[in-house]
Parts: C-alpha cells; structure tokens; sequence
C-alpha cells in the first residue's frame, strides 16, 4: 500500500495524536485541521513535496537512482513498483520530516558557536552573507491576473511554491522567466528578492541552508546588528543585479554601515554562485562609476573588508550549467526520465525547462571560464584518456551525418571515449541550421559559443554583459568599459588591490561531480525544429544572424531541443554513468573550479594577486553521518555542495574569522586531502593548458 494512503487510513490516531500535542504544533497544523478543505490539504502536500525535490535535483550530489532498468518496465505494475522505489528513497523521509513536527535543532552544548564561546569568542567583524543559486526566495510585487491573488508570496523558497505550480504551471512558469531579449522583467510582472535572514536560512519546512552558521554566530554574540544577509534575485545577470535593483550599491552601502558602526572591517562570506557575484562585485567596487563600477576608489577594499570567505565557490563555473541551457536536462532528471519521465515531463517537461532557464542570465555567468586552457587538458581526470584533449560533449549518434538518410552508424557506448576526434562529419541541411560544430568532439569553447550563438532568447545579447574570452579579458584595461564583462571571470581579472585581505576557500571533496557529457540527436526533432522555426523571425543583435533555435519575435517559445543526454553511455572504468563523466568535487561544482585558482592565487608573485593577498585553501573531505533527526542530509562531516554551510569544521573556521579566534594558529594554513596539488601540476605542465595559456 502506498504510504500516502496509509496517513488517510490512520485519520483518527493522528488526529488524536495532535491533539495530545496542540502545544507543539508544527508550522503546518493548519493543513490539519477538520475543517480545512480536502483540494486545499492535498496541495499543501504536494507543495512541500515537490519543492523539496526540485531544491535536491538542483543542488544535490549526482548520483544513479535506484531505478529498474527501463527495459524492464512493460506494464502498469512494474512501473508501479519503480515509483514506489523511487519514493520510498528519495520522498518518503522529506515527507516524514515536514508532517511529523520535528525541528532538527542541535543541543547548545554541542553546538560549535557554543563551544567557542567558552573560549571567550565575542563579536568582532561585522559578518556580510552573499547566497547562491536558488537557495534564497523570491516574492511576487506585481503579476497578471492569474497571479494577482499571490501579492507578495512566495513563488520561490516556501510551500506555496509549488501548489501555486500546480495549480497554474503556466502561469507561475511565465513569472518566474525574465524576458529573453531584455533579460529583466517581462512587461506587467515584477518578482523581487525577499529580504532578511528568513530568506535564506532555510529553503522550506527544514531544509536548512545558512539556519546553521546563523545560531552558531549567534552563540558569541552575532545579531541584526552585527550581522546582515544580502539576497538578490538570483536569476538575474550581475550587471543587471545593479541596473535594476541597485544590488551592488547596497551590498557596498551595507558593508561601509557595518565599519560605521562597529568601527571594523568587515568580513564576507559567500556561498556557491554568490562567490562569483562577489568576486563581481569586488571588481564594480574599486572601479570608477564612468565605466561603469561602484567608485569606491583603489583603497575601498583595503579600508572596508577583512576578510573574504568563499564557501563551495564557483569560481571557474560549473558545468552543470552547460545540459540545463542545452537540452533543459539536468543528470538526475535525465536518469529519471525513462522510468518516470510521463509523471515529471506531464507538468515541468523538458522543453518547459530550458526555456525557463535560458532567460536566466545567472546560469550563463555560472559556464566554466578560462576555455580550453583550464577544462581541455583532462588533468582533473581520475583516467587517462586517448584523445589529446577532454571534450565537454561527445555526440553518440555516429560517424555518417546524424540524420542522413542512410542507417546512422553507431558507436559503443560502452566505451565512448577510446574513438579518436572525427572532424568532418557529413551533416544534413535540418543539423546545419541548427549550427551544429562539424565535430563529433565539442570543446569547452566550442560547447560555449555555441550555447552563446544559439541560447533560447538570449543568444548573442548575452555578449553585452558577459565575456567568455578570457585571454581577451586579461589583456583588457581596467579603465575600458569592456572589462566589466569580465568581472565574473577570475581567470581574466586579477585580485584587487587589497594587501590586507585574507581570502579563504572552503569546500568539499570526495563526491562525484559532472564535469562532461555525451549526447545524442533526435532526428525527428531536428525536422520538427525546422518546420516551426520557417515562419518566425529571429530577434538579435546582428540583423544578418541566422538563430533558429532561439526564442522569435513572435512571442513564442523556442522549438524542443533536438539534444539529450545519452543515458545508456557507461564506463565504470572511466567515471562515466547515465550520459556523464565525474570527476572529484563536492557534488556540484569540480574540484578543478572549487580550488585551481585558490593555489594559482596563492603562488608567490602570483600575476592574478598583484597585492599579495594571502590565500588559504581548507577543504573537507566528505564523510557521512546519516541522522534520523535530519533526514536527506548526510551529517555534521558533509563536503556536499550545500550541506557544506553545516559542516562543523567549516562553521568553526568561519566562526573563528569573524571573531578573531586564534585565526593564525587555527584558520590560517591549508587543508588539502584532495588531489588539488598533483591536478595544479598537470595542468600547468601541459603544452596547451593552465593559466600562462588561457591568458
């Protein structure tokens, strides 16, 4: 029997149950009571469920799901069977920890904010948190009469997510896309960032995200006023995070307050993309206002900020980013798909998907950076691969033009990377609108001008806020008004000035990470994309531009990309499962962006540290505590991407920064259990790749 339908069965022991308890009511007794509509009950179930889920498929470690494989499931009771597989695994213990009014909260005494008390840490630097990607939530100010009844709810970050989902997908979809040509809000509709720490201290129910570092920084004495969460719209591109709500000029208002008042500098910490923002933001600080930058002047750093704390930061980008503006997919969805894929696809398919998410000018700030130099050399690579190069894509379909008419050759997956490059390959007329590379091997850079050429709406305008050139960004003056596009890219901008400034990087190791991806076309697909883009005209800079895949000034979507994933690709050999190779990371962003340009930092007379600001690369290794007290979280010793903000050890390193701790003797000194040295080395020592050739 379903679990659902046994909660139903056992109506009136839970109700007794409650009643016992009515002085420890959860946050969501009033789905409870006897007198709340069934639909409405129902739906608030749902809510928690699927927004917990879409927060794990975002950010969760990859992993293979515990499915059947699909050939097995030929009849209704099998895949019945598979999706009770499935939600036992991965919904049952959500479930159980959003109803039964459990609140996972650590005894004082064996808190690490409590401990460090003892020891006499007290409130020193005032502390300035910048979240990252989807973990703060977003409020509606203004929408179309299907939302109107929503004003100032959450359409992103609380249970009303996803019943709001639910019960309009399209119209809750149409307010959470920005316009594809403009990148900011579509007419008539404003979602803005919620403010406070409540935004995001926890996504919804429990699952926390910085509730953790909070308390243990309120254990020595943090508070509002010591202490400030800077959200932001995390959808947004960054120039246009300033253009259009002025987010830059605040963060830098909020920091000057903070030296203001308790006569300090500040430290900043920064979780997953909010490190590239800041990174962004430290470059707009010091830049003058007439090419577009704060104007806060060379010293503003030095004068104002401590210290920079960058936890889990994406600091070379992440490859995830790549399948989610390609093809909508992301890699547990993709292994989702062919058992369940009806059940997903019937309410946020795959087309639905990408063309949300190709509006998001944050996921292209969020593609890897430095091209070829830094992610072509395959040194972060557990297995030596034939190919002289690591491709980013690896199309499976064959060697004799995708969608010929002839039968398609086709090669064995099993060991897709033992094939030498093949670059010329035949190509239809349906493949060559589509700009398909004539290679079956894309690189890095060839898989990002592609996604630039060929973006759903925001193709070639995204190059009017972001550059992906570094070797060119690098050669830029800080005084050009082109450098601003840059600003995101470590690789092209140097530190700033700032000899003072501690920067720490701390992350997670040991879980399997995507970091490439084998493909295939869908020859059906190819011709259907075809035929709907024949009547519209393409919306771009260039007037002569030929954009058939994106989105067309006759306000429609985008066609069905023609891509997915290559789930039946696999060799355990080399690290590849369901369509993706893995390399060492935190279970979101590789190992080679979380800490190659930490080391390359750190080197005396480093090029990109031109003040000699000291850097300190602590990792974890990740370990895990399972504890029924806090389900689907792996425990106080987790390097995974978010559960990191629970980590024990990196709570007390950030404690002990922003108290002053015995920072030397504890905080200052590296922490490498990863293979991060032996990585550094083989990308600098190869012919084509490292810093000296991206730039």
């Amino acid at each position: 029997m379903h679990p659902i339908k046994r909660k139903k069965g056992s109506k009136s022991a839970s109700a007794n149950a409650r009643a016992a308890k009515s002085n420890h009511q959860s946050d969501f007794s009033a789905i409870h009571e006897k007198d709340a509509p069934t639909k409405k009950r129902f739906q608030t179930y749902l809510a928690v469920l699927i927004s917990m889920l879409a927060l794990r498929w975002l950010l969760s470690p990859t992993q293979t799901l515990p499915f059947s494989k699909p050939d097995n499931i030929d009849s209704k009771g099998q895949l019945q069977m598979v999706f009770d597989e499935f939600f036992a695994a991965n919904v049952q213990p959500l479930w159980d920890r959003a109803f039964n009014g459990t609140q996972h909260v650590l005894e004082e005494s064996s808190r690490v904010g409590h401990q460090l008390k003892k020891q006499n840490a007290r409130v020193k630097h005032p502390v300035v948190i910048v979240p990252g990607f989807v973990t703060s939530a977003l409020e509606l100010w203004e929408g179309e009469n299907c939302m109107k009844k929503n004003f100032r709810q959450r359409l992103w970050g609380s249970a009303s997510m996803a019943r709001t989902f639910f019960s309009d997908r399209d119209c809750w979809r149409k307010h959470l896309q920005l316009n594809p040509q403009t990148g900011m809000d579509p007419d008539n509709i404003r979602v803005r960032s919620a403010q406070g720490f409540e935004s995001a201290d926890t996504f919804i129910a429990t699952y926390w995200v910085w509730s953790k570092m909070i308390e243990n920084l309120a254990d020595v004495g943090y508070d509002g006023s010591s202490m400030s969460m800077m959200s932001y719209d995390w959808r947004l591109g960054y120039e246009y995070l300033e253009q259009r709500d002025g987010f830059f000029t605040k963060l830098k208002a909020a920091i000057e307050t903070h030296h203001k008042t308790s006569g300090e500098k500040a430290v900043l910490v920064s979780h997953s993309m909010g490190c590239t923002v800041t990174y962004y933001f430290l470059q707009w600080v010091v830049t003058d206002a007439k090419y577009g930058g704060g104007g806060g002047g060379k010293d503003w750093i030095e004068n104002h900020v401590h210290s920079f704390v960058n936890i889990a930061g994406t600091l070379l980008g992440v490859p995830k980013s790549i399948p989610a503006l390609l093809s909508g997919e992301l890699k547990d969805i993709a292994v989702l798909m062919p058992q369940v894929g009806d059940l997903l696809e019937q309410f946020f398919g795959r087309k639905i998907r990408k063309n949300l998410w190709n509006t998001w000018g944050s996921l292209y700030g969020m593609l890897p950076k430095g091209g070829d130099a830094i992610w072509g050399s395959g040194a972060d690579l557990e297995v030596e691969i034939n190919s002289s190069e690591a491709p980013t894509i690896v199309w499976n379909n064959g060697t004799e033009g995708f969608c010929s008419s002839s039968s398609t050759s086709v090669i064995d997956n099993t060991t897709p990377t033992d094939k030498q490059p093949i670059t010329d390959v035949g190509f239809t007329d349906a493949e060559l609108d589509l700009h398909i590379p004539a290679s079956r091997y894309w690189s890095m850079k060839q898989t990002i001008d592609y996604l630039v050429r060929n973006g759903g709406g925001y193709g070639p305008r995204i190059k009017s806020i972001f550059s992906f050139d570094s070797k060119q960004g690098w050669k830029e003056r800080s005084s050009s008004v082109n450098k601003r596009k840059h600003w995101h890219d470590p690789v092209a901008s140097p530190l700033p000035y700032a000899p003072s400034l501690k920067m720490y990087c701390l992350y997670g190791t040991g879980l399997p990470t995507e970091r490439s991806y084998f493909y295939e076309l869908s020859c059906d697909q190819v011709s259907a994309s075809k035929e709907v883009g024949a009547d519209q005209t393409c919306i771009a800079d260039n007037p002569e531009a030929t954009c058939s895949n994106r989105t067309t000034s006759s306000g429609g979507d985008p066609p069905e990309s023609p891509f997915y994933i290559d789930v039946a690709a696999k060799s355990e050999m080399q690290n590849i499962t369901s369509g993706v190779r893995f390399s060492d990371g935190d279970g979101s962003v590789p190992l080679l962006s979380l800490g190659y340009m930490c080391q390359k930092f750190a080197e005396p007379r480093s090029r990109h540290n031109p003040s000699g600001i000291k850097v300190f690369t602590r990792e974890r290794k990740h370990e895990v505590e399972i504890s029924l007290a806090d389900p689907g979280r792996m425990g106080p010793r987790s390097g995974e991407h978010v559960d990191i903000l629970g980590n024990v050890g990196v709570i007390e390193d950030l404690v002990r920064i922003a108290t002053g701790l015995d920072v030397e003797e504890m905080v200052d000194k590296d922490i490498i259990v990863s293979d991060l040295k032996n990585i550094v080395k083989r990308l600098d020592q190869h012919t084509s790749g490292g810093l000296k050739n991206a730039v």
